[in-house]
């Protein structure tokens, strides 16, 4: 049940109508890294299609194009919203007022330009099975890196969606998290899936405590932008080693 509310929330695949309100989310946190392997996996099956009809470019591009639809854009709104705040805003309460708001300013634009740009970018450096297998981790491990930010910091606004989230992700939906995500990155790489292993929680621990001392803690838009830049570095280590 928790892994179908999981999925139900994170994508847009249709799964079963069942009873959910935001508490059982939180607790949904541990099926996180699952529910980006299914991600992945349907990742990875439309490189192989859009690569039997189109030049590498257009390929990773499509792929790019997919994968916001697929997750409906939450993380990459939440990322918009983050860097509004951050520049727009002079302290805490500012940012916060400014990341509340619908409309998506330029600092939100240039941050999902980037992020889309980049990723493209970064898929355009692999080729073959690395391709495959770096579209397959992303997005389990982007979403590894959100149960650090849940688990281990504070909410800057209590009684909203992240803050739900957060105090139903605990120490144990973590470590349960966490070890899912490990035995899927090396069942699936080997010795290719320590880099990313290694890089994800140290750069989702960083941009925390970074985001925390501009925020005084962490929302649901945060999580977003913890997510957007992992998976981001997952690709980049994957076309690097």
């Amino acid at each position: 049940m928790d892994f179908l509310r999981a999925l139900g929330f994170l994508t847009l695949l249709p799964v079963p109508s069942i009873p959910c309100d935001t508490g059982d989310l939180g607790r949904s946190s541990p099926w996180f890294p699952l529910v980006g392997a299914v991600i992945g996996a349907i990742l990875a099956g439309a490189a192989v299609l859009f690569g039997a009809l189109f030049p590498p470019l257009a390929t990773n591009a499509l792929v790019v194009v997919l994968w916001a639809f697929l997750t409906r854009g939450i993380h990459l709104d939440g990322l918009a919203d983050t860097f509004d705040g951050i520049g727009g805003g002079y302290d805490p309460a500012s940012r916060l007022a400014i990341m509340k708001d619908s409309r998506l300013g330029t600092f939100g634009g240039i941050a999902v330009a980037s992020a889309l740009l980049l990723k493209t970018a970064a898929a355009a450096g692999l080729t073959g099975q690395d391709l495959l297998r770096a579209l397959f981790a992303a997005p389990i491990l982007g979403r590894w890196g959100i149960l650090f930010a849940m688990g281990l910091f504070p909410s800057a606004r209590p009684g909203g969606m992240g803050d739900t989230f957060r105090k139903g992700c605990t120490t144990k939906s973590l470590a349960t998290g966490s070890i899912l995500t490990v035995a899927l990155a090396l069942a699936a790489f080997g010795w290719r899936g320590i880099l990313p292993l290694l890089a994800v929680p140290f750069t989702a621990l960083l941009l925390s405590v970074w985001l925390t001392r501009l925020l005084g803690g962490l929302t649901g838009d945060s999580y977003g932008a913890v997510c957007e830049t992992t998976e981001l570095l997952t690709l980049l280590c994957f076309s690097v080693y």
